[in-house]
């Protein structure tokens, strides 16, 4: 009876410190993973700080990178097989009534705001340094001028494509995106080709962007134009009437 009780007391014993070891490392493995996931909030906090005061030299290469991509897509556009003659035609029309004036900002919109010059008025057609298509004034106050650029949505006219093709009427949809409906079938566009402006809002020839994307069906084409002109630009031609 004795011996029965030694032996229950200590299989009692022992499975207590099982059960309280086990608690311990429950525990402890606990406080460890807290600990754990403070250390990495904490490693988070310092690096998100650290990236704000000394950018790493990783992001300035990607920022280095991504001006670079830039430069070569503005230098893609320049040894475009665009009509030179075309364009060297219409630079020379326009040479005398161009008029640089200075961009204050934009707005959400894709409006731009021009400083003055004495004799801007409504309908004057506004062009980046590189003679591309950013759109018209529609609006003059005392300081500044505001122009409808091709990054704001449903300004409508007709383009071309570089060999003078009617394509049809064009569509600003947003974020200097245009669309292109019901092109004839018979004309043949690739991804990458220059559309330009046809005769109405704007004068024929101006160079609007490139095409994106184009969807054919069996009687139809549509296709995604993108705007070129240099949207950061500091300054903007504006042609005068």
């Amino acid at each position: 009876m004795f011996k029965k009780k030694i032996k229950n007391f200590l299989i009692i014993t022992g499975l207590a410190l099982i059960i309280s070891f086990l608690s311990s490392k429950t525990i402890l493995a606990q406080a460890e993973e807290t600990l754990f996931v403070w250390s990495l909030n904490f490693q988070k906090i310092i690096k998100d700080l650290f990236k704000k005061l000394l950018p790493s030299s990783e992001d300035i290469y990607k920022e280095k990178y991504y001006e670079l991509l830039q430069e070569l897509a503005k230098l893609k556009l320049t040894l475009k097989n665009i009509k030179e003659a075309d364009i060297v035609r219409i630079q020379q029309k326009y040479l005398t009534n161009l008029q640089e004036t200075k961009v204050f900002k934009k707005d959400s919109l894709g409006n731009y705001y021009l400083e003055n010059f004495p004799d801007i008025t409504e309908g004057m057609i506004v062009l980046d340094k590189n003679w591309l298509l950013v759109g018209r004034v529609i609006k003059v106050f005392k300081n500044y001028s505001v122009v409808q650029s091709l990054e704001t949505p449903n300004l409508e006219f007709n383009v071309t494509d570089i060999d003078g093709n009617l394509l049809g009427l064009a569509k600003t949809i947003s974020n200097g995106f245009l669309e292109v409906n019901f092109v004839d079938p018979q004309i043949e566009i690739n991804l990458n080709d220059f559309v330009l402006t046809e005769k109405g809002i704007f004068p024929s020839g101006l160079v609007v962007g490139s095409v994106t994307k184009v969807y054919r069906t069996q009687f139809n084409q549509k296709i995604i134009v993108k705007a070129v002109f240099d949207s950061e630009s500091p300054t903007f031609l504006v042609i005068k009437k």
